[in-house]
């Protein structure tokens, strides 16, 4: 068997320690389910659900204009590392890609979404477009710190970009981590873009383009795991899969064992009527930068 990492962190591939994602597309059509599961596990796994002619479609388009920056080698099909692997301002190209924003803000989504919310939907402006190199991994996290000024009842669509094995390594989500109430109480309910104006730095933090702090919580996947005592799940994903969780769900990008560049997106979706965090909405989103910075008394 394969041994992961996550953060060169090698994880407990034991039964008590790790897992396959659960699958559920035999609830698609049944919407009082779907909420049942998500509810109770933390996350949707539906394989299959995106049509996988559109995902190949975005994919391809995807490809050309990463090659075009030097994220991916010319020509590359299977998305081969090219000379600038980290350089390119990945949302910017993932707006300009029509076929990807067709996949993500029409058909099969945004249905799915209006029968979870039971009513229209909106989704983020901001759209995340991950192309993650060789050796390259996202640390354990809950999307509430980056995204906590608006509704609660966000949800998130992480959409594999193409055939994501355990080498490439694709998202694990952290078993039943929703439900960890202190973890919420003090981890989850913290703002990335916060600060403390009475600090040595304030006036820098106020004006800085980037996050003071990262968002992980923890840079140690393996002991987080067994710290609270729950178990790392991924499978085999493949262009068509969708997996979908709630802003509470703690979950990380594996390590990249190959020598290919990983490509998915993530996109957000909450009730039309609900408030939104204004981070992430407009023609051009503040995101992390100077306009989104929040000053506190500490």
């Amino acid at each position: 068997m394969l041994t992961l990492t996550a953060q060169g962190h090698p994880l407990d591939m034991s039964v008590g320690a790790f897992g396959e994602l659960r699958r559920s597309e035999d609830a698609v059509g049944r919407t009082g389910e779907l909420r049942r599961r998500i509810a109770a596990d933390g996350y949707l796994y539906l394989p299959g659900y995106l049509d996988r002619g559109e995902v190949l479609a975005a994919r391809h388009d995807l490809l050309v204009r990463l090659a075009a920056v030097g994220v991916v080698a010319p020509g590359s099909d299977d998305a081969a590392a090219g000379p600038h692997p980290a350089g390119a301002p990945l949302n910017e190209l993932a707006g300009a890609s029509g076929a990807l924003m067709r996949l993500l803000y029409e058909g099969r989504l945004i249905t799915l979404y209006e029968r979870l919310f039971a009513e229209p939907v909106r989704h983020f402006d901001y759209t995340w477009l991950r192309a993650v190199p060789p050796r390259g991994g996202t640390a354990p996290h809950s999307d509430s710190v980056f995204m906590n000024r608006g509704t609660p009842n966000l949800l998130t669509a992480w959409v594999p970009l193409g055939e994501i094995d355990r080498r490439l390594g694709g998202v694990a989500i952290l078993e039943h981590s929703h439900r960890c109430e202190d973890v919420k109480r003090d981890y989850g309910s913290r703002d990335v873009d916060t600060y403390c104006t009475n600090e040595d730095g304030a006036i820098t933090n106020a004006t800085a383009e980037h996050m003071g702090w990262n968002g992980w919580i923890s840079d140690n996947p393996a002991g987080l795991r067994q710290e609270l005592g729950l178990r790392w799940l991924t499978t085999d994903f493949r262009a068509g899969d969708l997996l979908t969780f709630p802003m509470h769900t703690i979950h990380l990008g594996l390590d990249n064992a190959s020598d290919r560049i990983r490509l998915s997106s993530d996109s957000r979706y909450q009730p039309a009527s609900e408030p939104v965090d204004e981070r992430w909405v407009g023609a051009h989103p503040s995101a992390h930068g100077s306009r989104s910075k929040r000053g506190l008394i500490c």
